[in-house]
């Protein structure tokens, strides 16, 4: 088969029905990319009329060298079992970027290595080791089944967390919530949050978010600009959703004290009462955690006025999938638990509209208790979502010479944004 350059519509179409697809390997994802001094091509397989293998090319210069890096995010849109097919893409792929002046591709398809379930423990006999030894054999370097994003700077993250939402009602799917992440919806519900979809002005409430969240979690935050752009390029098609959350301080404070002004009209009536002495004990016990939090919340309305701000997330829509591509939250207030009423109320939207999976995206393969980021992966797989382990990164070099010019760079180039 010839190599042909696509035309959007009919990418677009093939892309959003094809099994797995994301919203990285949409068209819109070249327009995003334009922001950062990325050109985009869309190439691909026919038969018999119909597109039968795709993929997004983006094309950046590489200073001092005089050629061009290639990404095809989330690598090609084809059957990876079919190994001909396979084979004579990356051929025909090859031959094109040596055409367009490419120093190498690189993919990382959304391909999974081995299966795993909720608590990340491999389920046997589903490696995949035989597409890794065959992209190997068309000339793809593996850059490692690493486990952390420490490890590596992948452009996206190996290790997922996926939540199916497919053959099961809204209510099985919150029955399958661990007990403890239950509780914690139930009582988001109960805090007087409310959930504001951004606007374009509102976007930089969301920086000021994700820039605390950054200096929390140790990561570097994009400039307002990256959200802007998402933002003018994905929300016209309803491609996207930028969610923050607002507590409401007077509400809830109105509403604690009414409940504490009740358990204390109650312990005044039972108080001589021996039949009702464990009663007694038991609202007595409430007393002290509910004047702590009346303490807090006129500390806060004192503060901040009568609401704020305090969590925010970031939602991909695209194909089959919800991703939860972002998340933010502001530590002094986490104890409100709003983010678990924003997975809460975006899964009931990915189900209502037709969603297979409620993607939570990143986490580490490091399941160990100690781990850095072992908080993050509890949090997901509170939700009931399973480990997916993508096959990970792969280089097609096309100029080895360049290309460890290029390393060398690369590596000093990393090295220097570290202390500046």
């Amino acid at each position: 088969m010839e190599l042909l350059e696509l035309e959007r519509n009919e990418f677009k179409e093939f892309s959003e029905n094809f099994p797995y697809s994301m919203f990285f390997q949409s068209p819109y994802w070249i327009d995003i990319k334009k922001d950062n001094g990325w050109s985009g091509k869309i190439v691909g397989f026919k038969e018999d009329g119909k597109i039968v293998a795709a993929t997004i090319l983006l094309f950046k210069s590489v200073k001092f060298i005089n050629k061009n890096m290639v990404y095809a995010p989330r690598g090609f849109l084809l059957d990876y079992k079919d190994f001909e097919l396979l084979e004579n893409f990356v051929k025909e792929i090859k031959e094109y970027l040596k055409k367009n002046n490419a120093l190498f591709l690189k993919i990382n398809p959304y391909v999974s290595y081995q299966e795993r379930d909720v608590d990340g423990q491999v389920i046997p006999d589903t490696k995949n080791d035989a597409l890794v030894e065959k992209l190997k054999e068309l000339g793809f370097s593996h850059q490692g089944f690493y486990l952390t994003m420490n490890e590596k700077k992948d452009l996206e993250p190996r290790w997922l967390s996926v939540l199916n939402l497919e053959n099961k009602t809204i209510d099985e799917i919150f029955k399958d919530f661990r007990s403890t992440t239950r509780w914690s919806v139930r009582n988001s519900e109960k805090n007087s949050l409310r959930i504001i979809e951004c606007k374009r002005e509102d976007l930089k409430e969301f920086k000021a978010l994700m820039l605390h969240t950054a200096e929390r979690r140790g990561f570097i935050d994009r400039p307002l600009s990256y959200y802007e752009n998402i933002y003018d390029v994905l929300s016209g098609e309803n491609l996207v959703k930028i969610l923050l959350v607002e507590i409401n301080f007077s509400q809830l404070l109105e509403k604690t004290e009414g409940e504490y002004n009740g358990i204390v009209a109650r312990i005044e009536k039972i108080k001589d009462n021996p039949k009702k002495q464990n009663e007694f004990n038991e609202l007595s016990s409430q007393t002290e955690s509910f004047e702590s939090r009346i303490k807090d919340l006129k500390k806060y309305k004192e503060e901040y006025g009568d609401t704020k701000i305090i969590a925010g997330g970031l939602y991909m829509l695209y194909g089959n999938q919800l991703v939860y591509l972002l998340g933010a939250s502001y530590k002094e207030f986490m104890k409100f638990n709003s983010q678990y009423l924003l997975q809460w109320e975006m899964i009931k939207y990915a189900k209502e509209n037709g969603y297979q999976t409620f993607n939570f995206y990143g986490i580490d393969g490091d399941f160990n208790k100690d781990s850095a980021n072992y908080g993050l992966f509890d949090f997901k797989r509170g939700f009931h979502a399973s480990v997916v382990e993508l096959i990970g990164e792969f280089d097609l070099i096309l100029d080895k010479p360049n290309y460890k010019l290029y390393t060398i760079l690369f590596k000093l180039y990393s090295t220097i944004k570290k202390f500046i």
